[in-house]
């Protein structure tokens, strides 16, 4: 009895199966219907998008420490170069006023008197390579530039043999954002160096003390200095997301050109951090149009007061409810509302450094609108006793391979720890929360810098008191 039943039930669904299988494919297949050939444009084509040949990307920040830096523009293909392909790249001055357009930038045009393209620009096969051709390009550094400004250089593939496709401007196009930071170089230890990212909780300590971190040889340590925090909250009667700062944020602001700009005039960089505020606005849980809104706002924040980008926490925001995500500013928490913030704040100001601390979501995505992470983050920096991992096309050279937690004494760079950084390509070291009254431990945990730049790290002999750009004696005057 159980078996009959057993197989009348088997034979019953083995018969619904079929129906539907046969119900699907007659939904799915229509008889006599013209096939569309559209689908298949393109294929055949062999496409090509120009970008730098260091990094890959179609828009490039060049800082010149010294008086020339040479790097090679390249054409990538989706087909293997043939005997007759051929292609020539050129500045394209034109090209400036569509770039600031898109980007919202105003950038002067880099005198093209300071550009050299090799063979004339015309690009060459790649060595061992059958789907690169490249062309050197060697920019020259000279005192009619404004210092620290920014300056854009568009090339443009401007001839192409018949067999090359090339489908838009922005991959006829590869752009170099150009400063001249010859006078602010005492931060320069190299072009590939392990570098220093800093992070100072600015409501107890002054910024300004990343300048008691100097080398031997007289270069400063850290790289970046990270203000830690400002925060995004929610303005519930303009109902949008905005940057607030605190008292001790502000007044850093207010008056910047005494405490923040000193630093920058040495080459370090200063990023202003983002942190969540306890309420529903948090830097993974903003919309495509919150996250449009809030890059600009924090674009400006970034030109008015000289900044040099920003670092995205997320820690300590509300997790949306349902009558939030009614918001057209509010998504829910996740990875793709994080990357969109990244690549909406890159987009806006992409002359300016957008890092992460990868930390709850905030790094993971790879992709937004079919543009890979490496064109959107620049700098990732990991959680105390881990190290960061590229994603997508990052490399190791964008991650931080290791944390240290000054405050709490939680790891430290010795030189095991710096040697193992070179090894594995790392192209930085985090620093947070140091304080002149634990310098002693403090500079004790660096131990390794002497294996990283060849010149041992100098015992402290300054330091600066909350809000104060007079520099003090240490020990004597703490």
């Amino acid at each position: 009895m159980k078996r009959k039943n057993i197989h009348t039930l088997l034979l019953g669904a083995l018969f619904f199966v079929g129906a539907s299988l046969c119900s699907s494919c007659a939904d799915d297949l229509e008889i006599g219907k013209q096939f569309d050939e559209s689908t298949l444009d393109g294929i055949y084509e062999n496409c090509a998008f120009l970008a730098d040949g260091k990094s890959n990307k179609s828009i490039n920040v060049v800082e010149l420490y010294t008086e020339k830096y040479s790097t090679l523009v390249k054409m990538n293909l989706t087909k293997e170069i043939t005997s007759s392909s051929s292609a020539k790249v050129l500045i394209d001055e034109s090209y400036l006023a569509t770039y600031n357009q898109l980007h919202g930038t105003d950038f002067e045009m880099f005198p093209g008197t300071l550009v050299a393209l090799a063979n004339n620009g015309v690009l060459q096969i790649a060595n061992g390579k059958t789907k690169e051709m490249e062309v050197e390009v060697t920019i020259t550094a000279d005192d009619k530039l404004e210092a620290e400004k920014t300056y854009a250089l568009p090339l443009a593939v401007v001839e192409s043999s018949s067999d090359i496709t090339i489908k838009d401007e922005e991959s006829r196009h590869c752009v170099y954002l150009i400063k001249d930071m010859r006078k602010s170089g005492d931060v320069f230890k190299g072009e590939d160096v392990v570098k220093g990212f800093l992070f100072f909780e600015v409501n107890d300590v002054n910024p300004l003390n990343a300048l008691s971190f100097q080398l031997e040889n007289g270069k400063y340590l850290w790289d970046v200095v990270v203000l830690f925090a400002a925060n995004i909250n929610y303005d519930a009667e303009a109902g949008r997301p905005y940057v607030k700062c605190n008292p001790n944020v502000q007044y850093l602001l207010d008056n910047n050109e005494t405490l923040l700009q000193p630093l920058r005039k040495r080459g370090i960089k200063v990023l202003l951090g983002i942190l969540g505020n306890h309420d529903v606005a948090g830097v993974a849980q903003l919309s495509k149009q919150g996250a449009k809104d809030f890059a600009r706002e924090l674009a400006q924040y970034c030109k008015a007061y000289n900044l040099d980008g920003v670092n995205f926490d997320d820690e300590y925001s509300t997790e949306p409810g349902p009558d939030d995500l009614d918001n057209p500013a509010i998504t829910t928490h996740g990875r793709e509302a994080a990357a969109r913030l990244c690549y909406e704040t890159k987009l806006v100001m992409p002359d300016k450094l957008v890092t992460v601390f990868d930390y709850g979501a905030m790094y993971g995505e790879t992709i937004v609108d079919g543009v890979d992470v490496k064109n959107w983050i620049d700098i990732v920096v990991p959680n105390y006793g881990s190290a960061a991992r590229p994603i997508g096309e990052l490399t190791f050279k964008e991650c931080a391979g290791m944390a240290i937690e000054f405050n709490l004494g939680i790891g430290s760079l010795g030189e095991y720890g710096a040697q193992s950084l070179i090894d594995q390509d790392y192209g930085w070291f985090m620093g947070f929360a140091p304080s002149p009254n634990k310098y002693e431990s403090v500079f004790s945990k660096l131990s390794g810098v002497k294996t990283l730049y060849g010149s041992p790290l100098k015992a402290p002999s300054i330091f600066y008191k909350k809000n104060d750009p007079t520099p003090y004696r240490y020990p004597e005057d703490l």
